[in-house]
């Protein structure tokens, strides 16, 4: 395995730095910080707005993407560095839409489906919101019921969603819907594209521990045209997989960036922090709970490393990935314990109050974790995925 940059990923990287300072500059990091905490979920700032156009007149934040469709053919490991480099400096990432779902329909999708919302997707005039789990399908998300009935040249969706993250900025939802109801429950169904502004979509908040915004998204009789499905009707099934193993990878490649930058901060911390009239990193218990954080920090960078290898071989990242996945959120809630732990009740003040170290940096991240232990499928599942597939063990008893 080859651990160290090279000269062109480590050019790029300073290029990336430097991006990042001169959004920080303009305070992009602290309207992140806000959009993230709960504080602001409103429509995006001109600022928001003018970071992502930069990233599409860049080319970033379609640079895996084949030439032919306005990418770069970059490896993995140059869009790792991207979103590293961004999460580290807590600035918004590349949307899901360029990273998780545009990559599915280049795999899976028709041309006419290319044709009709690659090169969108690319400029950012299309945002998805993914439209997976609803209140009776969530970790056994082959149970859904939302419906699509095909009437003509149409479908008529109804159904129900939830943890619909994202469908308060979104453009359209990419959803998942039963076709077939006659069919085994992993068949019959399919992904179609569904406008958020046509009539018929309600969206619902629904806040969550971490402060963060997610929705319940209700269709009452929607009608999109057929042409808004993805790939083959009734195939859905395998296309829901495939970019579930692209946003694990994805989950972990990012928060990987915020994981480092967690560690740092507490190491700044507690290189300041007094406790009993001595420094706090002096305290010999405290240097070895940093560097056994430092080591697990490390081990999901390598495994990061290992993901972005699988890509560039051409291969989907179901078991690395997921592995890779586990570990990082898992590792996030370790993290953020940890620094309650060494900050004791400093560590605990929100970023309301001014006294709070980093604007209540770790009491917002330890609510916010349990997001990344389900976000892209349950850690329980996620086991099991690596047991079946990566170790060939029989499917446990539920």
């Amino acid at each position: 395995m080859r651990f160290a940059l090279t000269p062109e990923e480590a050019a790029f990287q300073e290029e990336v730095r430097s991006f990042a300072l001169h959004y920080i500059e303009a305070g992009l990091d602290t309207e992140e910080e806000e959009r993230r905490s709960g504080r602001h979920a409103g429509p995006f700032s001109p600022l928001e707005l003018q970071f992502y156009k930069d990233l599409g007149e860049r080319g970033w934040n379609s640079m895996h993407w084949p030439r032919a469709y306005g990418g770069q053919e970059a490896s993995a490991g140059m869009s790792s560095i991207l979103s590293f480099e961004l999460e580290y400096h807590r600035l918004p990432q590349v949307e899901w839409t360029v990273s998780t779902f545009a990559p599915t329909i280049l795999k899976n999708g028709t041309q006419e489906n290319i044709n009709l919302w690659l090169e969108r997707i690319r400029s950012g005039e299309v945002v998805y919101a993914m439209g997976y789990s609803e209140p009776d399908a969530g970790t056994d998300l082959a149970s859904l019921r939302t419906s699509a009935v095909r009437e003509g040249d149409s479908y008529v969706i109804n159904g129900e969603k939830i943890w619909n993250s994202g469908a308060h900025h979104a453009t359209h939802e990419w959803l998942a819907v039963r076709t077939d109801p006659s069919a085994p429950k992993h068949r019959g169904i399919s992904v179609i594209i569904v406008p958020i502004d046509v009539p018929g979509v309600e969206i619902t908040p629904l806040w969550t521990w971490g402060g963060s915004r997610t929705n319940i998204t209700r269709f009452t009789n929607v009608i999109v045209p057929v042409e808004n499905l993805i790939g083959e009707e009734n195939m859905g099934w395998s296309y829901i997989v495939g970019a579930l193993d692209y946003e694990r990878a994805d989950i972990g490649a990012r928060v990987i960036g915020r994981l480092r930058r967690l560690l740092d901060d507490l190491v700044h911390y507690c290189r300041g922090a007094v406790r009993d009239g001595r420094v706090l990193i002096s305290d010999p218990a405290v240097r070895r709970q940093l560097a056994e954080l430092e080591a697990k920090v490390e081990v999901v960078t390598l495994l990061t490393h290992e993901v972005c290898a699988t890509v560039d071989r051409g291969e989907t990242p179901t078991v690395v990935g997921t592995m890779q996945k586990v570990m990082a959120s898992e590792l996030r809630t370790e993290l953020t314990s940890a620094a309650f732990e060494l900050m004791d009740l400093e560590g605990q003040l929100d970023g309301n109050d001014p006294l709070s170290f980093m604007a209540g940096e770790f009491e917002h991240e330890y609510r916010y974790a349990p997001v990344q232990r389900f976000g892209g499928g349950t850690n329980e599942v996620m086991r099991d995925i690596i047991a079946q597939r990566g170790l060939g063990l029989p499917r446990t008893a539920r």
